[in-house]
């Protein structure tokens, strides 16, 4: 092989590589955006509960003025 062919050649597995890399770069960068949709309907939907969750169970701690003298008293 001549010393054209050669270079001709890797010039070629470069272009191929950097073809392939775009090509991946393109891909992560989709799937990126698509969690990043994921996880911000994931927060929402955190929040939503997290507020449903504290109308519906109040806290399980009596204040001092509620709670009943112990039994010695």
């Amino acid at each position: 092989m001549s010393e054209q062919q050669e270079l001709e050649a890797r010039i070629t597995e470069l272009e191929t590589k950097i073809s392939f890399n775009e090509y991946t770069i393109e891909q992560l960068s989709s799937e990126m955006a698509n969690q990043q949709i994921v996880i911000e309907n994931l927060k929402r939907e955190i929040r939503f509960l997290h507020g449903k969750l504290k109308d519906v169970v109040g806290s399980n701690v009596a204040l001092p003025s509620e709670e009943t003298p112990p039994p010695h008293y």
